[in-house]
C-alpha cells in the first residue's frame, strides 16, 4: 500500500506522522509553542501531517489519562525524571493504545521503540518497549473484563 500522492509506502507515511508528532510535542514542551512551525513540516505528505495533528491533539486532550497510565506502568520512574523525548514517545504510544484500536498493538510498540531509538537511545527503546507492553497488557485485561 502506498501514499498515492508521492508513491511513499503507507507505513513510511505513518512513521513520518509519528515522528512529526514527536517533534511537535517535544518543541511544545521545551518552548511552549503550539504551532506547526518545524522545518520538516513543509516537506511532509498530507497524510503524515493529518496523522501528526491527530496524535498531537489526542495527546493534549488525554494527557491526564495518558500520564496516569505511564506512571502506573513505569516502576521506579516518576514522570518528572523521564527524559522529554522518552516521555513524548511514550505519550504518543499510550494515546494510540488507548484510542486507536485500528492499529495493532505490535505496530504501535515497534514504531515507538524505533522512534525512541532514533531520537534518544537504545536504552530508551528498551524502556519504551517495557512500559508500552505493560500498558497494552493492562488495556487488554480491562477490555476483557468489560466484555
Amino acid at each position: 500500500m502506498t501514499d498515492g500522492e508521492r508513491g511513499v509506502p503507507f507505513m513510511d507515511v505513518r512513521r513520518e506522522g509519528r515522528e512529526l508528532a514527536v517533534m511537535l510535542l517535544y518543541r511544545e514542551k521545551l518552548t511552549g509553542l503550539t504551532d506547526l512551525g518545524i522545518p520538516d513540516m513543509e516537506d511532509a505528505s498530507e497524510e503524515a501531517l493529518q496523522l501528526a495533528n491527530a496524535l498531537v491533539s489526542g495527546v493534549r486532550s488525554s494527557l491526564e489519562e495518558i500520564d496516569a497510565a505511564i506512571s502506573e506502568a513505569s516502576e521506579h520512574w516518576d514522570i518528572p525524571r523521564m527524559g522529554i523525548v522518552d516521555l513524548t514517545v511514550l505519550r504518543i504510544g499510550v494515546y494510540e493504545l488507548l484510542e486507536r484500536p485500528d492499529t495493532s498493538v505490535a505496530v504501535i510498540i515497534n514504531e515507538a521503540v524505533d522512534i525512541a531509538r532514533k531520537f534518544s537511545s537504545g536504552e530508551c527503546g528498551k524502556f519504551v518497549n517495557g512500559v508500552l507492553d505493560r500498558i497494552a497488557g493492562d488495556i487488554r485485561c480491562q477490555k476483557d473484563t468489560e466484555d
